[in-house]
């Protein structure tokens, strides 16, 4: 009866040793000390317990005990939901639906009173969210640069397991770490470093679930950059623009003027604003001494290609052409261009100057200081924006005839008021008994009567 009932135990104890596992589709958390555990409560879960001794070995123990609270725990509680199960140093708790059973803030605490221990479990919230990636998305970058990953926390509960992970072959780029950022440093970059590159987080309470980020790497080969120039005009100011196609970051643009560096710094007419694609010169005030030909300096790794030249002319030969009509000509890119300005007389408020771009037409308005500065230099073929000649010719043409139309007014009244004289005096009254003097009567003007009072007057001094 006894070697039968041996027989039993141990085979019960083969059996235990079997089965006292957690299943490997399930998340599993070893219980060595009190802790929070973060894990979706509505995947099944297994907590396994044990105890160390003071030497550090594991705690050998029958008596171990599961409790929610202060209530025991029994292999087929919550109707089946709880399965208990155990070997000589570890204690099994399984739960099929957790969420059945507890809550977050919820505690389990696992005890040995032989082991004399006890571990405190608590339920916290889970938050297990894919990895933050920096730069994100697609990469562009040329060979022979740096490249530097960061993989972050986007917030997740509990403390995740980050790594960097090669799609290609699923290498491990990076050691496993768990406090982030974790960064992923490709030196002097080649093109067979294109493809994708992972960050994977995994959740160290939840071994069967992870979260990842991918980021494509495309790396582009070193090339001279392909640049372009045009010119084209806004009302007041000249405007050149450089554009450039190129991978690299590490691009420098400089602009020459007549084959000498402009200095945009030491020169308030002139503004530069370079970016990633194109670069952009503005002549805000037009003179003598911003004419002739332009092209910008790109630099990048592989060295430097210079654009063709613009050149920007002020012309006097195009004087007699210019023309009140205005047409916008659509931008035209070339490596080398010329832009020609000559004055246009109708506009008033402000010297407008015509621009011809190759056989095209656009009316650039320039402030009044343009013009003086222009008009000054006309041994320099600058051309007056409005001729003073002109303008005088004019305005004598309008004195002199105006002054003759006063005069020939004054002249015929004049005239009239001379035969209103005559006609008066010969309706006076004769007396034939009055003696006459043979002196021809002398008219005089005086102010106050009427001319028939005049003549009347005039024939009394007669006595």
């Amino acid at each position: 009866m006894n070697m039968i009932l041996a027989h039993l135990v141990v085979t019960f104890l083969s059996v235990g040793f079997t089965v006292a596992q957690c299943a490997p589709d399930v998340i599993s958390v070893f219980i060595l000390n009190d802790r929070t555990i973060h894990v979706p409560l509505t995947e099944p879960l297994c907590l396994q317990c044990r105890f160390f001794t003071n030497q550090g070995n594991y705690f050998t123990f029958s008596d171990g005990v599961w409790r929610k609270g202060s209530t025991v725990l029994n292999d087929g509680d919550f109707n089946g939901n709880v399965n208990l199960s155990s070997t000589s140093d570890t204690i099994f708790l399984s739960l099929e639906y957790p969420d059945d059973v507890v809550n977050v803030g919820d505690t389990i605490t696992c005890s040995s009173s032989t082991a004399g221990q006890q571990s405190i479990i608590t339920f916290g919230d889970f938050v297990f969210l894919d990895p933050v990636v920096s730069p994100d998305s697609i990469v562009n970058i040329t060979e022979g640069s740096n490249l530097t990953l960061t993989c972050s926390n986007p917030g997740n509960t509990g403390m995740p397991r980050y790594v960097w992970i090669n799609d290609s072959d699923v290498s491990e780029l990076t050691p496993v770490i768990n406090n982030p950022p974790l960064n992923l440093n490709i030196i002097n970059i080649d093109r067979a470093a294109s493809g994708n590159y992972t960050c994977r987080i995994t959740h160290i309470d939840s071994p069967g679930i992870n979260r990842e980020t991918t980021v494509t790497v495309n790396v582009q080969p070193l090339n001279l950059p392909a640049v372009s120039i045009y010119i084209y005009q806004t009302t007041g100011p000249v405007i050149i623009n450089c554009t450039y196609e190129t991978y690299d970051n590490s691009i420098d643009v400089k602009w020459e003027h007549n084959d000498s560096l402009l200095d945009p710094n030491s020169d308030p007419y002139i503004t530069v604003i370079t970016q990633s694609s194109n670069s952009e010169l503005t002549i805000s005030s037009l003179t003598q001494q911003y004419v002739g030909a332009y092209q910008c300096l790109v630099t990048n790794r592989a060295g430097s290609v210079k654009s063709g030249k613009v050149n920007v002319t002020i012309d006097q030969a195009l004087l007699s052409s210019s023309s009140s009509s205005i047409s916008i000509p659509t931008t035209s890119r070339s490596s080398s261009s010329s832009i020609i300005l000559i004055p246009n007389t109708s506009s008033s408020s402000s010297t407008a100057y015509t621009s011809m771009h190759r056989s095209q037409t656009i009316i650039i308005t320039a402030s009044q200081p343009v013009a003086s500065s222009l008009s000054c230099e006309c041994s320099s073929n600058v051309v007056v924006a409005v001729s003073s000649v002109i303008v005088s010719s004019i305005i004598s043409s309008i004195v002199t005839a105006l002054v003759a139309f006063i005069i020939s007014c004054y002249f015929y009244k004049k005239s009239i008021n001379k035969s209103r004289s005559i006609d008066g005096l010969k309706d006076i009254p004769v007396d034939v008994n009055l003696a006459y003097s043979s002196r021809t009567p002398e008219y005089e003007q005086i102010s106050g009567p009427s001319t028939t009072e005049k003549q009347y007057e005039n024939i009394d001094t007669l006595h």
